[in-house]
């Protein structure tokens, strides 16, 4: 047997290995707005984190559909 298909059995999936906890950690400490974006296109789990964690919403909606949302 290779090495190589030994390394593949010892592989671990980081969704498995890291807690929402230790991924809002690691989220924490990216920098930009732009990679923080990027973090929440690894898979569905990292982009509900990536959600919950945003401190700011930008509406791309116009006047007139801001004015709809008023009423």
């Amino acid at each position: 047997m290779s090495s190589n298909s030994t390394e593949e059995e010892d592989a671990v999936c980081i969704n498995e290995a890291l807690t929402d906890d230790e991924l809002r950690s690691i989220l924490a400490r990216v920098e930009t707005e732009k990679d923080k974006e990027i973090f929440g296109l690894v898979c569905k789990r990292w982009l509900r984190l990536q959600s919950t964690e945003r401190k700011k919403l930008a509406a791309r909606a116009g006047p007139h559909m801001l004015r709809k949302m008023a009423d």
